[in-house]
């Protein structure tokens, strides 16, 4: 079963039709890098599939399971699941400065316990903590549990920020060019961490500028160009033998 399948993706802003009949699947644990140049689509793909903008028609299937399904014209069917089968990290960390970087850990499962607290057994306060305790050892900022973030750097402040989105345990994790707000210095600590987390065999899309770095820990490529997937396939087929010639042209400039 496909951890995620994207069916006939449209959206519009306007007379622009931004989207226009993407089509993709995903396996669980499987890592898709999303290429291209500024204006294809790539972000506003992303955030349809994290439900920041609703897709004009379309459906969305996670684990075999309807979460969003749209008809032009029609309101769309959103399954009450839908926004925590994703997880989004963006590319300016969004980190609420008046709390601490635990702080910004829990925030989110916290609110989430009170909504359940009225359908069972709820994860408490000290479990929470426990748990944003142990992803801040898995992104190396321990000792930053209590510190603010402008206390951090940028490459912190987004490994703090990858961690807030594991803690709702999404199905799929999503990054929306993690390191283009990030000084060359400090990409790579935020680059080993994403290539830790494939490691674990989490499913991922990625949309990122570092041709590199999709290279190396993509399971998939994708190049979208004008609202659709112009082209997909292995890190070695989309960047070693492509075959339309706007791949072509956007390597060359890129790689």
């Amino acid at each position: 079963m496909k951890m995620l399948e994207v069916k006939n993706l449209c959206k519009r802003f306007g007379s622009n039709e931004v989207l226009k009949g993407v089509d993709l699947a995903l396996n669980k644990g499987e890592v898709l890098s999303i290429i291209g140049s500024s204006g294809g689509g790539k972000t506003t793909l992303l955030r349809c599939l994290n439900f920041l903008e609703k897709a004009d028609s379309g459906e969305i299937l996670v684990g075999g399971k309807s979460v969003y399904h749209a008809v032009d014209g029609q309101k769309p069917v959103v399954s009450a699941e839908a926004q925590l089968s994703f997880g989004l990290v963006f590319q300016q960390f969004n980190l609420f400065p008046q709390y601490s970087v635990l702080g910004n850990l829990m925030l989110a499962p916290k609110l989430r316990a009170k909504r359940k607290s009225t359908e069972g057994p709820r994860e408490t306060a000290e479990q929470i903590a426990a748990r944003a305790q142990k992803l801040l050892e898995t992104v190396g900022l321990t000792d930053k549990a209590n510190a603010y973030p402008c206390e951090l750097s940028g490459g912190q402040q987004q490994r703090v920020a990858i961690a807030r989105a594991l803690m709702l345990e999404p199905d799929i994790l999503c990054f929306d060019e993690p390191t283009s707000a990030l000084d060359p210095e400090l990409t790579g600590e935020v680059l080993k961490v994403i290539r830790s987390l494939k490691d674990s065999e989490r499913t991922m899309i990625i949309v990122t500028h570092e041709m590199e770095f999709a290279r190396h820990v993509s399971d998939c490529v994708i190049f979208m160009a004008d609202g659709v997937i112009e082209e997909e396939g292995t890190p070695e087929e989309v960047f070693d033998r492509p075959k339309s010639e706007k791949t072509r042209a956007f390597l060359s400039k890129t790689c």
